[in-house]
């Protein structure tokens, strides 16, 4: 008995030390602290063990009480500062990940801003007109792809079309669509979008000066949701086609996968998701 207590003190100091190895400076004073704490418990389990008077073992139970409560508070607001801290990680890169966006965004409306000074500025009129639906289109698609309804899915694709390098990312959306409010199962689109483009970009190849671009159409049919990948440019293909099969594989009732073509510099990926009855 003794000796299974001694285990789990020491699994427990070790999980402790590694916390605050991973923690900052005020970690590691709590760290040591419990250290101290659990060296009582254990010298006062010891006497129990060896020393006979009835009082001695009374004071040395006593200590035990008070050092192995002390030591559990200390672990409780480990964790609970752990977990605070893994949440301003998390708030910060958020907001990292939304002034990349904004800068993005910023930036492309720069670039159309001086297209078109520069058109008036050189009197070339006719091109304005073609220019400003460009931009008309393009504002559409945005606004479209605010409204998909699922929040995750949406800061995911724009993520993504800021930080990838090596593939650029084009949601194609001519009308809207609230894919939140369809009856499929939680979360699948989300999954199934995700899967596909990490496959295509980790099976890419293009070089340094190039990129693919890959395409995704949300089609939306009486029965069910489409998803339409295209990919244009080098890769890997049939690495490329065995990892989307494995990855997106059918899974009956939930999705299959309608149609793939893996043609030289061209792949096609269609993804079925049935509505749930």
């Amino acid at each position: 008995m003794f000796g299974d207590v001694c285990k789990i003190a020491m699994l427990y100091l070790m999980d402790g030390y590694k916390a605050g190895e991973r923690s900052g400076h005020g970690m590691k004073r709590v760290v040591s602290a419990q250290v101290y704490l659990l060296a009582l418990v254990l010298i006062g389990l010891t006497g129990m063990m060896f020393l006979e008077p009835w009082i001695v073992r009374a004071a040395l139970l006593l200590i035990i009480v008070i050092c192995g409560y002390a030591a559990f508070k200390l672990q409780v607001s480990s964790v609970k500062e752990r977990r605070n801290q893994e949440l301003r990680e998390q708030e910060d890169l958020a907001q990292r990940n939304l002034i990349q966006v904004i800068n993005r965004l910023r930036h492309d409306w720069m670039n159309d801003t001086q297209i078109l000074f520069g058109y008036i500025q050189l009197k070339k009129f006719d091109n304005l007109q073609p220019y400003m639906e460009k931009i008309k289109m393009n504002m559409q698609q945005e606004s479209n792809l605010s409204k998909l309804g699922i929040p995750s899915l949406i800061a995911y694709l724009l993520i993504f079309r800021v930080q990838s390098k090596s593939l650029e990312l084009e949601v194609a959306l001519d009308e809207e669509i609230n894919l939140g409010q369809l009856p499929l199962s939680g979360g699948l689109i989300e999954k199934l979008v995700r899967q596909t483009v990490e496959c295509v970009q980790m099976h890419a190849a293009a070089g340094e000066d190039e990129s693919g671009k890959l395409s995704l159409e949300f089609a939306l049919q009486d029965d069910g949701l489409l998803l339409d990948f295209v990919y244009q440019g080098p890769y890997q293909k049939e690495r490329l086609e065995k990892a989307v099969k494995e990855s997106v594989g059918t899974q009956a009732g939930l999705y299959s996968l309608e149609h793939n073509d893996w043609q030289e510099g061209e792949a096609v990926i269609t993804i079925r998701l049935p509505f749930l009855l």
